[in-house]
């Protein structure tokens, strides 16, 4: 076909009814860079402007909160396969020049999900109570992810009138929201994910029934967590990095850490933060105190910002607790921060040890290190390679991936007999190349051979 050389199609030619069709195929993420295109993609992002003449004086009133809900259901109405932007602000009546005020901007997204950014100033903590009941809220009623972010004490007098209209909502989460302390969450039958991150001051998250809640992430303050009537729960997140509040907090001890674990025993998939296995270790918490076991535990991730000989042998200690563990990870990452305590003791309290030369892990099949740097971690990560291959009876595949690097090895041990023939091969015990494999030794006696998977 020949090139139309006199009446070239540009990107800007494109109807605004085709550009919507088009970022209502894309994620929400990647169609917002769809701005930097053009003028008539940025056009599609211009904001609905809406201005509210609310008395602040009866800002936490039932009309308040039911003029909102208004404005939300009738945002998520306009433009049903499009994105769309909006910035709702006040209008303070008693100012003279009516000076408008930026309550929240929200983003509305195709695959109805709803994305509310709070502004404003927020002087005084408080706790939120969240309630999810049956409705039948027609412009509401198909949301199904709603992500709240900077929730302010006087976003919070609206937020209930908002959560009685979300009847089918299937993912709410919580992201920085600076002075929220208390959560308490009653969901119907149909939120099957909850979330809470980087909330810096939060004390306590109580879920006291959620009968179909799948996954709960927490990233955040160690903080006492509460898990009511919640028999479907089976992935589960801590992400304890970067806190150090709880242990100024004299109301907490370690039986609320136990009581927190005890709920999460029937989980499948738990990704748990390093530093709390630590914690308890030092506090003296033997595996006599702890009355289960993880038994339908599948997957485990274990993360950290390094990893020694203390982390390792409390995180041995803990999958004595696993018997049904098939996928184990282990992730390093120097960005996540250390956690300094003043409980944390320089000699290393050695409990949680009582079963770790008997116990077996019979269903790992699969080890992957995350993070590790080969030639700086050499022993303690040998030393772990070394003690899951003896009690993991039928694992598949063992492997290190070293992001930095873009290496991934995969690790055999050696037997004996082949020692000599693995030495007079190719393969090195220095790091001073990446393209052949790399012999490390635990003893005289015990060696692994890592082999590159991939070099980029």
């Amino acid at each position: 076909m020949a090139e139309n050389k006199e009446n070239p199609i540009s990107i800007n030619d494109i109807p605004t009814e085709i550009l919507y069709q088009i970022v209502s195929l894309i994620p929400l993420k990647e169609a917002a860079r769809t701005i930097i295109l053009s003028s008539s993609w940025k056009h599609l992002w211009t904001p609905i402007q809406v201005f509210l003449n609310i008395n602040f004086d009866q800002i936490t009133s039932q009309e308040s909160g039911q003029q909102m809900s208004w404005v939300v259901s009738s945002f998520l109405n306009t433009y049903v396969n499009s994105y769309q932007i909006l910035n709702l602000s006040f209008l303070e009546s008693n100012s003279v020049s009516h000076e408008e005020t930026l309550f929240m901007k929200a983003i509305k997204g195709v695959d109805k999900e709803l994305y509310i950014s709070f502004h404003g100033e927020n002087t005084n903590d408080f706790s939120l109570s969240i309630e999810l009941p049956l409705c039948e809220n027609a412009n509401l009623l198909s949301l199904k992810t709603l992500h709240l972010r900077s929730i302010t004490g006087m976003a919070r007098s609206f937020l209930p009138g908002l959560f009685s209209g979300f009847r089918n909502l299937e993912t709410l989460s919580l992201e920085k929201c600076n002075g929220l302390q208390f959560v308490d969450l009653k969901a119907h039958d149909m939120l099957h994910n909850f979330v809470i991150l980087d909330c810096e001051n939060m004390r306590s998250v109580n879920i006291l029934s959620a009968p179909n809640l799948k996954s709960f992430l927490y990233r955040g303050t160690l903080v006492k967590i509460e898990l009511k009537e919640v028999p479907k729960l089976c992935d589960v997140t801590l992400n304890l990095k970067g806190t150090t509040t709880l242990s100024d907090y004299n109301e907490f001890d370690c039986e609320d850490v136990v009581s927190l674990l005890a709920s999460l025993k029937d989980v499948e998939v738990l990704t748990l933060s390093g530093w709390l296995l630590e914690w308890l270790c030092t506090r003296g918490v033997t595996l006599d105190m702890l009355e289960f076991k993880f038994d339908k535990l599948k997957e485990l991730s274990w993360i950290d910002y390094c990893m020694n000989t203390q982390k390792r042998d409390s995180l041995v200690s803990f999958l004595t607790l696993t018997p049904s563990l098939e996928n184990l990870f282990i992730k390093i990452d120097e960005k996540w921060s250390a956690v300094p305590s003043p409980h944390f003791q320089e000699s290393w309290p050695y409990v949680w040890t009582d079963d770790l030369h008997s116990f077996q892990l019979k269903h790992l099949k699969m080890v992957k290190f995350f993070g590790f740097k080969i030639g700086e971690d050499d022993q303690v990560l040998v030393s772990l390679m070394d003690l899951l291959l003896k009690r993991a009876i039928a694992i598949k595949e063992m492997s290190v991936a070293e992001p930095e690097n873009k290496l991934s090895w995969r690790v055999a041990k050696i037997p004996q007999s082949h020692l000599k023939m693995i030495k007079s091969s190719s393969t090195r015990t220095s790091y001073s190349s990446k393209s052949s494999s790399l012999l490390l030794s635990l003893s005289e006696k015990c060696y692994f051979q890592l082999t590159p998977i991939n070099a980029n």
